[in-house]
């Protein structure tokens, strides 16, 4: 299964303005290119965070078919009312939806939702090895990773990103409570994950970037 992942970021890391997370830090030239590296993904990932401030359906500008949408929560503050769930069950089968958590949803919980989402639980560990077993299962070809910087750190730990899409954008927010790109203990720089350019193009005064992603020792078990 080929893992990418896709973000736009400030020159300081930044992936978003804690004054307003749903503003967005890249041009509508970024948000087509979002859409255009959708193309490429069956399944999509995001957080909890990430899906609140985004709450729609993820899919490509070319897709037919939409995406399997996957969302990490621990606590499941997922709205209910928001547009991913209601208009899943819109469509002829349903889009389909699975919710990765650490613990068990109680019924209660899941009786907020749709009836055809699909309820696993991780464990308290990374959950990325879940949700990639999870997936294989399904037999997706690639997954696209969306965010937010915790999540991202919990694949880059599982040594899963094996590509990275970014968009760096000529902004700088410097807030200490801005959301980054990678949110977590970090790496030591031995154990940093490495990335190689393999193609850079300038749109205005944006750079987008498309890296391979590469680990300098396995993961521990």
């Amino acid at each position: 299964m080929r893992i990418i992942a896709c973000f736009a970021a400030t020159l300081d890391g930044k992936i978003a303005s804690a004054h307003n997370l749903r503003d967005r830090i890249g041009t509508e030239a970024d948000l087509k290119h979002l859409l255009t590296v959708r193309n490429q993904a069956d399944a999509i990932v995001c957080g909890g965070e990430t899906f609140r401030q985004h709450p729609n359906i993820r899919k490509g500008n070319q897709q037919s078919q939409v995406p399997l949408q996957c969302i990490l929560t621990r606590n499941f503050n997922l709205p209910p009312e928001v547009s991913l769930f209601q208009n899943s069950v819109k469509s002829d089968p349903p889009v389909p939806i699975v919710i990765f958590s650490p613990d068990d949803a109680p019924a209660a919980v899941k009786a907020r939702y749709p009836a055809h989402i699909e309820w696993r639980t991780t464990g308290p560990d990374n959950p990325v090895p879940v949700i990639l077993e999870t997936l294989r299962q399904k037999n997706i070809q690639t997954l696209m990773m969306e965010g937010g910087g915790h999540i991202m750190n919990l694949f880059l730990q599982a040594q899963a990103i094996q590509e990275l899409y970014l968009t760096v954008c000529p902004l700088l927010l410097g807030g200490q409570h801005d959301p980054a790109l990678v949110t977590g203990p970090g790496f030591s720089v031995p154990n940093a994950p490495r990335t190689m350019v393999l193609t850079s193009d300038w749109v205005d005064q944006e750079l987008y970037l498309h890296l391979k992603v590469t680990y300098p020792s396995p993961a521990s078990s």
